[in-house]
C-alpha cells in the first residue's frame, strides 16, 4: 500500500485528526499527509527525534522491552507515535478535542500495512 495513501486513511478515520506522517527515529520525515497543519514539521521532526531517544532510553533502563509507543497531549494537538520497526514512526497529530482512542487504534492497525516496506 503507497504511504501517503495510508497516512490520508488514518487521517480521515479520526475525528479531529489533521495530519500523519512516516518519520525515522533521526527526525527525518519519510512521507507526510495534512488536511491542515498545526505545527511546522521540519521542527516536530527534530523534537521526535529527542522524544525517541528519551522514550527508548527510558524504555531499556526500566527494561520494559522494545518501547512501541508514545503520545503527547497538549493545549493545541495531541502527537501519537507508534513504531514501525528499525527505527521508523508512524505519527497522528490530533485536535485536543479528537478522538484518540481511536487514533491509537488507527494507528495500530496502519502498521501492518506499511511495515514490509521497512
Amino acid at each position: 500500500m503507497d504511504f501517503k495513501e495510508v497516512l490520508k486513511e488514518a487521517v480521515e478515520s479520526v475525528d479531529g485528526a489533521v495530519s500523519a506522517l512516516i518519520i525515522a527515529s533521526d527526525g527525518i520525515p519519510v512521507e507526510e499527509y495534512y488536511d491542515e497543519r498545526l505545527l511546522d514539521m521540519g521542527d516536530l521532526g527534530a523534537e521526535i527525534a529527542a522524544m525517541i531517544r528519551d522514550v527508548e532510553t527510558a524504555a531499556n533502563d526500566l527494561k520494559l522491552g522494545d518501547a512501541k509507543e508514545f503520545s503527547i497531549i497538549s493545549d493545541i494537538c495531541g502527537i501519537l507515535m507508534r513504531k514501525i520497526k528499525n527505527g521508523y514512526y508512524l505519527g497522528l497529530i490530533i485536535r485536543p478535542d479528537g478522538n484518540y482512542g481511536k487514533g491509537r487504534f488507527v494507528l495500530k492497525m496502519a502498521v501492518p500495512k506499511i511495515e514490509t516496506e521497512f
